[in-house]
């Protein structure tokens, strides 16, 4: 699948994901969400995970199904540890200091619901600096980005 980050030139940035079939998603971005939704492509590509956000896009859903009433309900367990390990991360750029991997999955393993926290497997540091190494190449690409321009990714990224 290829992911399409456009820089609004006139209104808000636009994602778009293209699957391998040739159909495609896509919805306006708040500011927030292009640095959020190149986290979780990050962290998705680096931890193996089909069954969450970019995942799911690929195997048919739509952007905003995401958005509708129950979603969580219906999301497998990798997409909602995905959602936390990309908040952690999201909470950790406003950091001094990237928290340690212990500190990490500390923070992610609260943040899970209870019921879901026996089944969380902790980031290893290779992990986490993957993920943090992949982020920071593919944000500094969309901050160099000319406004009005897209930033293609394939995913899962390398």
């Amino acid at each position: 699948m290829v992911i399409q980050l456009k820089k609004g030139r006139d209104g808000p940035a636009t994602l778009a994901c293209v699957r391998v079939d040739g159909t495609r998603t896509w919805g306006k971005e708040h500011p927030f969400f292009p640095v959020h939704d190149i986290t979780h492509c990050a962290v998705e590509s680096v931890l193996g995970f089909e069954q969450a956000f970019f995942g799911l896009i690929a195997t048919g859903w739509d952007i905003d199904d995401f958005a509708k009433p129950r979603a969580s309900r219906t999301m497998p367990f990798q997409a909602i540890v995905a959602e936390h390990v990309v908040s952690v991360f999201d909470r950790e750029r406003a950091l001094p200091t990237p928290l340690t991997v212990t500190e990490f999955n500390e923070t992610v393993f609260a943040s899970l619901p209870p019921l879901q926290r026996d089944t969380f497997q902790p980031l290893t540091d290779a992990q986490v600096s993957q993920v943090r190494e992949l982020r920071s190449t593919l944000e500094a690409r969309w901050h160099a980005l000319p406004v009005g321009a897209t930033m293609e990714v394939t995913f899962p990224a390398r």
